[in-house]
């Protein structure tokens, strides 16, 4: 299967889905990561020409620790809006990625890009699949019934999962994908006072307490309709 994660910023991917996205590529499956913005407003510091570059750098070195394709949207950090040209860039990063699976933001997420982004690739399903788009720069692909799985909020805050994915085994690896992130650490320890090695323990953990198991990563199956779904796909 192909499978995407289309996450807002660099980061995002690591510290909600990364633990899901090892076990698919360590099952075989095609794995991308797309991160929509370039994360250049992320700190309070570092100017945005300069963090920008540094964040795709970390984002493509976290991805090819798992070997997983990567696709960069470049929108501007703070500026994703559900208007007609950013909905042109979410058909063809989903076209691209031609996905079976795709996880992305819950809509009720706290950060208006994780929102817009989840209303997007919402907005952008069905449209990667129909030829006649215009202004599109890629071929549509397979129509198909792509299941689409929201992932959790940072602290699971307004998130209930309905489906659980055990991550005990991969947890170390999740912890390496995100420690490639370097310049966040700085950032979220200054403007959020979290530690994001200790987020990511937490909330795995708690998460397993439900699913019965050490860590694991939480998730709701996107229910409407064309996207039924009579088996689980989830690893």
């Amino acid at each position: 299967m192909n499978i995407i994660c289309i996450a807002a910023h660099p980061d995002d991917t690591e510290l909600l889905c990364a633990g899901t996205l090892i076990r698919y590529a360590q099952e075989g499956h095609q794995v991308t990561i797309a991160v929509f913005t370039n994360g250049n407003m992320g700190d309070a510091v570092i100017k945005p020409d300069v963090l920008g570059p540094t964040r795709e750098k970390e984002a493509r070195a976290a991805a090819e620790l798992i070997g997983a394709k990567f696709i960069w949207g470049g929108v501007t950090d703070e500026h994703v809006f559900p208007n007609e040209e950013q909905r042109r860039l979410m058909i063809d990063i989903l076209r691209e990625a031609d996905p079976d699976v795709i996880f992305t933001h819950a809509p009720t997420d706290y950060h208006p890009d994780h929102r817009y982004v989840s209303q997007l690739v919402f907005d952008s399903y069905f449209q990667k699949g129909l030829p006649f788009i215009p202004g599109q720069q890629l071929p549509a692909c397979r129509f198909g019934k792509a299941q689409l799985y929201y992932m959790d909020t940072i602290c699971g805050i307004h998130f209930t999962p309905t489906e659980y994915v055990d991550i005990t085994d991969v947890f170390e690896m999740k912890k390496q994908m995100l420690l490639c992130h370097k310049s966040q650490f700085v950032a979220m320890q200054d403007l959020a006072s979290t530690d994001m090695l200790e987020l990511i323990e937490v909330q795995s953990k708690f998460r397993g307490f439900a699913a019965g198991c050490k860590y694991a990563e939480g998730f709701t199956r996107l229910d409407a309709y064309q996207r039924g779904l009579t088996r689980r796909i989830l690893p």
